[in-house]
C-alpha cells in the first residue's frame, strides 16, 4: 500500500505471515472468528428486523413521512454525541466486554418494546424513547466490533474478517427485512420484536468464550479529555488516514437518508404494504451483501482507493435513477445496484483503515468512523422535510445529487485517496 506517511500498521497477531496456498475466504478458516461471525450476524439479522418492524409501525400509526425521519434522527443522534466517550472506552477496556454490554443492552430494550406492543400499550412516544436507547448501545456496538475483528485474526486474514464484518451486517440487510415484512402480517409485530431481542442471545454467548490477542494498556494513564484529544491529533497527523476517513461524511449524511423514506415509498408510490418494504430493504441487502462477498474474495485489489471514489458515484448515480422508478421491480432493480456499489466502496474504506491504523488508537479512530454515521439524523431530517414539500421521490433525487456533486469534487481535489494501494 502507498502511503504519504511512514505509518505502517503492526501485525493483528503474532502468527507470521503465509506464502502457501491460502483459502479464498482466508477468515473463515478461523473457528474463533467463525464462530463471533455468526453469532453477529443473527444479532445483527435481529436488529434489522426491529429496524423494519419499527418503521412500519411508526407509518402506520401516524401515516406521517417526518416523523419517519424523526425516529430515524432519534436512534442516530446518539452516537453522533456519545463517539469521543466511545473511543476511550473501546481502547481503555476489554473489547470483548464492552461488545457484551451492549448486545445485553439491546436485547433488554427489545424486549421492553415487544411487551409495549403484546399487551396493547406501545405508543410512538414509547417507540422512539426505546430508538432513542438503541442509538445509544449502537453508538458503542459498532467501533467495538469494528475495533475487535483485527484482535481475532491473522494479518493474512485481516482483509477477508473485514469483509465478512461488513457482509453480516449486509447479510442482516436481507434476512432482516425479508423476515419482519413477512412476519408482520403472519404472528404481528409484537413477535416480531421478541424474535430480534431472542437474536442477541447467541451473540452474547460467544462473546463470553473468546480469546482475545490484545494487552489492554497498563502504567498510568492520561485522562479521558487527553485521551479524546490524542485520537484527534493521531488522526489529523497523517493526511491519508484523514482523507480516507471523509469519504463516507457526505455519502453517509445524503446518500444513506433514503432508507428513512422506504416506508412512505413501498405504500405511496408502489402502492405495496409491509411485504413491499421488505422487497426493498431485502433487495439492498442482497446487493450488499455480493458486494462484501466479492471483496472478501478478492484479496489482491490493487488501486483501491480509486475504486473507492468510482463505486461513490456510482452510488450517487444509481441513486438519481432510482428516485425516478416507477414501479417496484424497477425500484428494487436500482436499490441493489445501490447496495452493491455502497458494499464495495464501504468494504474497500474499511479495509484500508484498518490496514493502515495502530491498534492502540484503533477504537478511537473507529468512534470518529462511526461518528460520520452519528451525522445521519441531518439527513434524515433533511430528506422528511423535503419530502413533505416536495415528495418522496423527489427528495431522493436532491439528496444524490449532493452524493454526485460532492464525489466529482473530490476526484479532482483530493488525491489522497486516489493513490492508496
Amino acid at each position: 500500500m502507498s502511503l504519504d506517511t511512514d505509518v505502517t500498521a503492526p501485525p493483528t497477531s503474532q502468527e507470521p505471515e503465509t506464502h502457501g496456498k491460502s483459502r479464498k475466504i482466508a477468515a473463515l478458516g478461523n473457528r474463533q472468528f467463525l464462530h463471533f461471525w455468526l453469532a453477529i450476524t443473527l444479532a445483527l439479522t435481529g436488529l434489522w428486523v426491529r429496524i423494519t418492524v419499527q418503521g412500519y409501525l411508526v407509518y402506520e400509526m401516524t401515516s406521517d413521512k417526518f416523523l419517519l425521519g424523526l425516529v430515524g434522527f432519534l436512534s442516530a443522534i446518539p452516537v453522533l454525541i456519545l463517539s469521543p466517550i466511545v473511543g476511550v472506552v473501546v481502547d481503555r477496556f476489554d473489547r470483548r466486554k464492552v461488545l457484551f454490554a451492549t448486545q445485553a443492552f439491546m436485547a433488554a430494550n427489545l424486549f421492553a418494546l415487544a411487551t409495549l406492543d403484546a399487551v396493547g400499550t406501545l405508543r410512538v412516544s414509547h417507540i422512539m424513547i426505546i430508538a432513542t436507547l438503541a442509538g445509544a448501545a449502537s453508538a458503542f456496538d459498532w467501533p467495538a466490533r469494528l475495533s475487535l475483528v483485527p484482535n481475532l485474526v491473522t494479518q493474512r486474514e485481516l482483509q477477508s474478517a473485514v469483509a465478512l464484518n461488513s457482509a453480516a451486517f449486509n447479510g442482516a440487510r436481507i434476512m432482516g427485512p425479508v423476515i419482519g415484512g413477512t412476519l408482520i402480517a403472519i404472528i404481528g409485530t409484537a413477535a416480531c420484536f421478541f424474535l430480534s431481542a431472542f437474536a442477541f442471545i447467541p451473540s452474547m454467548i460467544v462473546l463470553l468464550t473468546l480469546s482475545v490477542d490484545r494487552v489492554l494498556p497498563s502504567g498510568e494513564r492520561s485522562s479521558p479529555f487527553r485521551t479524546i484529544v490524542d485520537g484527534y491529533s493521531y488522526i489529523w497527523s497523517y493526511p491519508t488516514l484523514r482523507s480516507l476517513l471523509s469519504v463516507d461524511l457526505v455519502p453517509v449524511i445524503f446518500g444513506m437518508s433514503f432508507f428513512a423514506l422506504l416506508p412512505a415509498l413501498a405504500r405511496d408510490v408502489y402502492g405495496r404494504g409491509s411485504e413491499g418494504l421488505g422487497f426493498l430493504y431485502a433487495a439492498d441487502g442482497a446487493g450488499a451483501f455480493l458486494g462484501v462477498m466479492a471483496v472478501a474474495t478478492l484479496a489482491s485489489l490493487r488501486r483501491r482507493g480509486l475504486l473507492v471514489i468510482i463505486f461513490v458515484f456510482l452510488f450517487a448515480v444509481f441513486q438519481i435513477l432510482f428516485s425516478f422508478a416507477p414501479t417496484l421491480g424497477i425500484g428494487m432493480m436500482l436499490i441493489f445496484g445501490m447496495g452493491l456499489v455502497s458494499a464495495i466502496y464501504g468494504t474497500l474504506a474499511d479495509t484500508l483503515i484498518q490496514t493502515i491504523v495502530h491498534d492502540e488508537y484503533r477504537g478511537r479512530v473507529m468512534a470518529v468512523y462511526s461518528t460520520f454515521w452519528g451525522l445521519t439524523p441531518i439527513g434524515y431530517l433533511q430528506i422528511g422535510i423535503v419530502a413533505e414539500q416536495w415528495g418522496t421521490q423527489r427528495a431522493i433525487l436532491v439528496n444524490a445529487c449532493v452524493v454526485l456533486v460532492y464525489v466529482v469534487g473530490l476526484m479532482k481535489w483530493n488525491p489522497e485517496v486516489r493513490r492508496l494501494d
